[in-house]
């Protein structure tokens, strides 16, 4: 009896654990109406994301969930959708401020205009490369807009990410 009831404990830890870090998928009605609502806390995201979503033909629709701050804020897939976890948003992060999050946002449309070119996911590391370079591109125009403030926040994440020793991360090791 006791290695039943222990058996069950485990069983019942395991499904919270994996359940508590578990996406929550939203329709696109409530991700729009979250990003709206972030407008005033996030301007810079707010303003090229909607420019992005307007005027890019790379990106072919977004798809919005809640993970509750764990993984990455957002992620691109070859079919033209970029997928962004809305409590990065929802939720205070000093990581993940406005500009850090307009550069994330580039990064994932840099993985778009990857995959037209080169037709392939095989490649992360690669991929990952073009990604950085697209978003140092993109947030130098700004930069040269008058808002240095993206670039220099990409510019420390990538150091941070150079210095690390996870050479598992492909993120590293672009």
């Amino acid at each position: 009896m006791k290695i039943i009831l222990k058996l069950f404990i485990f069983i019942f830890l395991i499904m919270f654990h994996h359940n508590s870090y578990a996406q929550q998928a939203l329709s696109p009605e409530d991700g729009l109406s979250i990003i709206e609502q972030s407008a005033s806390r996030f301007p810079k995201f707010y303003r090229e994301f909607n420019n992005l979503k307007q005027t890019d033909k790379k990106i072919k629709n977004f798809k919005f969930i809640r993970g509750n701050g764990h993984g990455n804020p957002a992620s691109a897939s070859n079919n033209g959708v970029i997928t962004i976890d809305l409590s990065f948003i929802e939720t205070s992060n000093p990581n993940f401020d406005d500009n850090r999050l307009v550069v994330v946002l580039y990064h994932e449309l840099g993985h778009l205009y990857y995959f037209a070119e080169y037709k392939t996911t095989d490649n992360t590391e690669d991929n990952e490369k073009f990604a950085f370079e697209y978003s140092l591109k993109r947030t130098k125009e700004l930069a040269e807009n008058g808002d240095c403030l993206p670039l220099k926040t990409g510019l420390k994440f990538m150091k941070l990410r150079s210095q690390s020793d996870n050479i598992a991360d492909e993120h590293v090791r672009a």
